[in-house]
């Protein structure tokens, strides 16, 4: 069994764990665990909670459709998982959570220190000093490095390390015991032309990177990442309410400053670095943190999930740069996808899946429990072979009202929306429209709590 650990630090980065999330579901990482770890330091950032519930929601289906190991059959929750929460790199400091109490600037105007405030007041401008970093970094690697570097320091000095990551690096000790030729797989996601995945990816990859060689076990495992390039835009925020925000213009400036950064510190800490983007940026609405900042799932992210079956055979120790492209950019086909065969035949299986459950069977159970179970089976023939027609049950066929079934039904329904709505809003995120999935007349309304769900029958044509 393969054993991943993939990291997910800033907004992007928790859209990279969903989509890795939805692909482990499918069985596209084959016969392995995946241990799922999120990084922000905007708890309530719209993407990372999106992510918390999709893995939540995914979980609980597992928990009540895991196959076992020997019997993988078509995929669908095979793997194993394992959550690793949620870790926040501001920590203790969430009640002084902006650059000047953090660095204790007034303190600094004191004795010999007074050339160290000169150049904290040259490094970051007042507005920058006193923004709220409760929301995250705002789009700015500096803020960013400078938080990240101090954590840095504070975990080199002590042995000390957060339950989350405690529990992480235990388990990689586990997996990788005595047997010399035991491997794992360390995937980090995060953007470089925002705030937090520019500053956290390299500094957390470091401190990992540092962490094994202590234990001996770098030469061990793969640690990879997918970054990406800028991918999206959006309009500035109102001046007024936000004086210290991500800015497009400064994407470009960003990406440059983290790639010339990544390049001269990669060697020793990354094995292989994925870098991928879009030239055809999409517009998203404009947000500094919290829950508003819930962009929609984007192709890119979907490029850097798959990666993660790459790096896990790249060699360890020999650091490179990968990307891909695209045969057209005015296309997004399945032969541009990595591996594109087995992608191709485990995502068009989930789609038509979910879209059967969720437009047919889920309805039609429904549909059962109404009319009753022996009337509703002469027009279903498909009932009888997996539920018992008779109120006391027989050995082998459920009752369709036993609260198991009930509850088996409620779980698969939830994630078969979600896994939709993934998929339709990757699908519509090329800038010429549905790409791989026709699902975005079919699906309509399906984001909306109150939606009306018909019956549909479009399986012959959901796949491109």
């Amino acid at each position: 069994m393969n054993k991943i650990y993939a990291i997910g630090i800033g907004g992007s980065g928790a859209k990279g764990l969903e989509a890795t999330i939805f692909l482990h579901a499918l069985g596209i990482f084959g016969d392995s665990r995946l241990g799922i770890l999120l990084v922000d330091a905007d708890a309530h950032n719209g993407n990372g909670q999106r992510t918390q519930a999709n893995l939540t929601d995914t979980l609980n289906c597992h928990g009540l459709f895991k196959k076992p190991s020997a019997d993988l059959g078509s995929g669908f929750m095979a793997g194993e998982w394992e959550d690793y929460g949620t870790w926040n790199p501001l920590g203790d400091l969430t009640y002084s959570s902006n650059l000047r109490k953090i660095f204790n600037r007034q303190s600094l105007e004191s004795g010999n220190l007074e050339p160290l405030a000169k150049l904290f007041d040259a490094l970051y401008s007042p507005d920058e000093q006193e923004a709220d970093l409760a929301v995250g970094f705002r789009g700015r690697p500096p803020i960013g490095s400078a938080v990240m570097s101090r954590l840095e320091l504070e975990t080199t000095a002590t042995t000390a390390l957060s339950d989350n990551w405690q529990r992480f690096f235990n388990h990689i000790e586990s997996d990788l015991g005595t047997n010399a030729n035991n491997e794992v797989t360390i995937h980090l996601f995060g953007s470089i032309f925002g705030g937090t995945g520019a500053s956290g990816v390299p500094t957390l990859a470091t401190l990992i990177a540092n962490q094994l060689k202590v234990k001996n076990l770098r030469h061990r495992v793969h640690l990879n990442a997918s970054l990406f390039l800028p991918y999206f835009s959006f309009e500035p925020p109102n001046k007024e309410e936000e004086k210290v925000f991500a800015e497009t213009r400064f994407f470009a400036l960003n990406t440059q400053a983290a790639l010339q950064y990544l390049t001269e510190h990669s060697p020793g800490v990354f094995d292989t670095v994925y870098l991928i983007g879009d030239q055809e940026r999409k517009s998203y609405e404009s947000s500094t943190g919290g829950t508003k900042q819930n962009n929609k799932a984007h192709f890119v992210e979907l490029y850097g999930a798959l990666a993660i079956n790459h790096g896990s055979k790249q060699a360890i120790g020999q650091t490179k740069a990968a990307y891909i492209s695209r045969n057209s950019a005015d296309q997004l086909l399945w032969q541009d996808l990595p591996d594109s065969d087995q992608v191709k035949k485990r995502l068009s299986k989930g789609v038509r899946f979910a879209y059967s459950w969720y437009y047919n069977f889920a309805q039609e159970l429904v549909a059962a429990k109404k009319l009753g179970v022996k009337k509703f089976a002469k027009g279903a023939p498909w009932f009888p072979v997996f539920f018992t027609l008779n109120k006391e049950g027989e050995e082998n066929f459920p009752s369709l009202l036993d609260e198991t079934q009930v509850k088996q039904a409620e779980v698969l329904e939830k994630w078969t929306k979600i896994f939709l709505i993934w998929a339709s809003q990757v699908a519509q995120s090329h800038h010429k429209g549905e790409q791989l999935f026709r699902l975005q007349e079919r699906l309509q309304k399906i984001e909306s709590q109150t939606e009306n769900r018909p019956y549909r029958e479009h399986l012959s044509d959901l796949i491109i």
